[in-house]
C-alpha cells in the first residue's frame, strides 16, 4: 500500500490459492487504508482477478492493457471520508 493509495502487486502461492490467504491480505489493505484516511484507492488488476477485487468495491477506471505481458485493467475504489455514514443509494 503506497502513500498516494496506490496498491501494489499481490501474490499468494499456489498451494495456498483458495483458502482465504488473498481475501484477508487484501481485508487488511483496505482496512489500512481507511484508518489511514486514503479518499480513494488504485489498482491494476489482471482481467481475471476484476471480480476478485469488485467484491472489495473496486470499479473498472480505464482500458485493458499489458503489462509484463498478461492483461491488466485500472480500477479505484472510492473511500468515505471519516464520519461519513451516509448509505450509497
Amino acid at each position: 500500500l503506497l502513500q498516494d493509495g496506490h496498491i501494489g502487486r499481490i501474490a499468494v502461492l499456489r498451494e495456498w490459492r483458495g483458502r482465504g490467504v488473498g481475501a484477508a491480505l487484501f481485508e487488511h489493505l483496505v482496512s489500512t487504508a481507511e484508518e489511514r484516511g486514503h479518499s480513494a484507492l488504485y489498482l491494476k488488476a489482471q482481467i481475471h482477478a476484476v471480480g476478485f477485487y469488485a467484491k472489495y468495491g473496486f470499479v473498472l477506471a480505464g482500458h485493458k492493457f499489458l503489462e509484463a505481458g498478461i492483461p491488466h485493467i485500472a480500477m479505484e475504489r472510492l473511500n468515505r471520508a471519516p464520519g461519513d455514514t451516509a448509505e450509497a443509494s
